[in-house]
């Protein structure tokens, strides 16, 4: 269901269109994507950017560096670029897309200098938990795009969750440094910028795990060939040429 403070993004404006990438599913031309962006410029990476309140903080903070956002629904795609629009974010590029098919058919290799999940669907029900992001499978093609030295940090409420995601990246034996040892997590420390879901959880009382690993210098296995999700068939947006109000609330 789409709320009614999410309707109004069921249109993109131009201008919110010129901060979302191409949905042609072919690998990323960085140099093309960020055109006023140095070549060297850091490249980081957030999963499941929500309504956009990390990555846009993340992107202010960071002006001369790029950063990606992938997130499947396109509605909140559209509210993220409109969010970063009222705050003057130029150094975004959005796309709604399947993560999985994302990192493994578009980024290039050796490409990220910082990856961003945080707070995952953990997919509580048992029999559910086989659709979980964190597999192995996915943590291997993310090493792949990490550049060595690329930070990995993950957030959880649900920590047998990121103890999950622990024991698969121990499936991947010399690519990643855990920097938490010797516990290998955290446990409710502060962070700069906290996600709405993140101060909602907090609110209510819950303890969340942090995860932080350091990609090592190693190059990282084959893989094995790529099946695509079955069911998770993306679904955009259509585009208006008016340049809409960027004053409107965000929603």
């Amino acid at each position: 269901m789409v709320t009614a403070g999410m309707r109004r993004y069921r249109v993109r404006t131009a201008q919110q269109a010129s901060l979302v990438g191409p949905a042609d599913g072919e690998a990323l031309d960085l140099p093309t994507l960020f055109p006023e962006q140095s070549t060297q410029s850091p490249l980081r990476l957030e999963i499941g950017f929500g309504h956009g309140e990390f990555i846009t903080a993340l992107a202010q903070e960071h002006p001369h560096e790029r950063l990606i956002g992938v997130e499947h629904d396109a509605l909140r795609v559209t509210k993220t670029a409109h969010k970063c629009l009222k705050n003057g974010v130029a150094n975004v590029r959005l796309f709604s897309d399947d993560a999985h098919r994302f990192v493994r058919m578009r980024l290039p290799e050796a490409s990220l200098s910082r990856i961003y999940i945080l707070f995952p669907d953990p997919w509580p029900k048992i029999g559910h938990r086989r659709r979980r992001l964190l597999s192995r499978g996915f943590l291997l093609d993310l090493s792949h795009a990490a550049a060595p030295g690329c930070r990995l940090i993950m957030a959880s409420d649900t920590h047998e969750y990121a103890w999950q995601c622990l024991s698969n990246l121990t499936t991947l034996p010399g690519l990643w440094r855990n920097a938490y040892l010797p516990a290998g997590y955290r446990i409710d420390i502060p962070t700069r910028f906290p996600t709405v879901f993140e101060r909602y959880k907090k609110s209510e009382g819950c303890s969340i795990a942090y995860l932080l690993c350091e990609r090592t210098a190693l190059a990282a296995p084959p893989r094995a060939p790529y099946l695509a999700p079955r069911g998770r068939e993306v679904q955009d947006v259509p585009i208006r040429n008016s340049p809409g109000n960027l004053a409107d609330p965000p929603g």
